[in-house]
């Protein structure tokens, strides 16, 4: 007899990043491994950038990819660079970071 492990049991709560009372973005729990990479390989060009205008750039976009995860939106680097500010783009990657480790962590 074959032991089946129902993989869409193992369902994380998602992380919702609030700007506005009616403003809000709805982050799937658990990326894609292409995603993770994608965010790491932002996060390597980052610290080996030479120009403070570079590294933000690439901030920008790692902004973008993450809150591009919601399905109900379509966010462009330039909502991003007139919308977010500096202080609630690095919470944006630390509480992202930080949920993705939490839910890493959680046995259920």
């Amino acid at each position: 007899m074959s032991n089946i492990i129902d993989l869409s049991l193992l369902t994380q709560e998602p992380l919702i990043l609030k700007f506005g009372e009616d403003d809000q973005f709805t982050i799937p729990p658990e990326p894609t491994v292409d995603f993770v990479l994608k965010i790491a390989a932002f996060e390597d060009k980052a610290m080996k950038s030479k120009s403070e205008i570079e590294y933000i750039g690439l901030f920008v976009k790692m902004v973008t990819h993450i809150l591009n995860q919601d399905e109900n939106r379509t966010i462009t680097e330039d909502f991003v660079k007139k919308k977010v500010k500096i202080t609630q783009m690095q919470q944006i990657v630390k509480a992202y970071k930080d949920k993705i480790a939490e839910n890493a962590e959680n046995p259920n």
